[in-house]
């Protein structure tokens, strides 16, 4: 099966910074990959690179077999690449069917049927007894659920999650592990994530980076479990042959 989402080469610098180091891969529908890397290994530049919130200085990205190394943000958006981010941003004097109504108008796909497919976002994503109410008064998950709820009032092919389980409790952590893996049959997802066991609940493979290089990939056990992302995140050096 062809990728929907796909990056070859991914290089980026800010100065003397490299934040992709000739970075590929590939994701397709009904796929979770998830990247994992401590702070400043340059996973939120990936993440933009993938947006189009900044450009890579060489490499190319493909969204469904088509360059989108330089399309617009908002052309990617139409395209069906959908994100979400680390702090919700909703607007906060709407209520939450509003939000998510305005996120499924800009989509210019559903012309004269927006309020409907607000409506069944807001069922899907478990915040159809919260539609009248202000966003700006959600409690933490709900908000983590309306910013799921506008990404996928976009119609995506692709969903990129930055970081969404940071902030919960386990508890809550739990509920949105549930709704993403009930999502996740119908997109292609790229996730990154600091509450890693969260991350490897859903993913199908997790890239592993530090220093914009690739330094493991693979299942989460085989990740989580590699020599170098042991001594990436705790410091612990072991004696034992490097895989993949």
């Amino acid at each position: 099966m062809a990728p929907v989402v796909s990056v070859e080469g991914l290089t980026r610098r800010f100065g003397a910074i490299t934040v992709a180091d000739d970075l590929s891969f590939a994701v397709g529908s009904g796929e979770c990959l998830g990247i994992i890397g401590p702070n400043g290994a340059g996973k939120t530049s990936v993440f933009n690179m993938l947006a189009g919130a900044i450009r890579p200085h060489a490499g190319r990205i493909f969204l469904d077999g088509r360059d989108i190394t330089e399309t617009s943000q908002h052309a990617r958006t139409l395209l069906g690449l959908g994100r979400t981010y680390q702090v919700p941003q909703p607007f906060g004097l709407l209520t939450a069917f509003e939000n998510v109504l305005a996120a499924a108008t800009f989509s210019r796909r559903s012309r004269g049927e927006e309020a409907e497919v607000a409506r069944s976002v807001l069922v899907r994503t478990g915040l159809a007894a919260r539609a009248d109410v202000p966003a700006g008064s959600l409690p933490l998950l709900d908000r983590k659920r309306l910013e799921l709820a506008r990404a996928m009032a976009l119609k995506p092919r692709v969903l990129l999650l930055d970081e969404i389980a940071g902030g919960l409790t386990e508890a809550e952590v739990v509920q949105l592990v549930a709704l993403i893996g009930a999502l996740k049959p119908d997109l292609a997802i790229v996730w990154i994530e600091h509450v890693t066991h969260a991350l490897s609940a859903v993913a199908d493979r997790i890239l592993a980076i530090n220093f914009g290089s690739r330094i493991a990939e693979g299942t989460p056990a085989e990740v989580m479990a590699h020599p170098a992302v042991l001594e990436v995140y705790m410091g612990t050096v072991l004696d034992v042959a490097p895989r993949g």
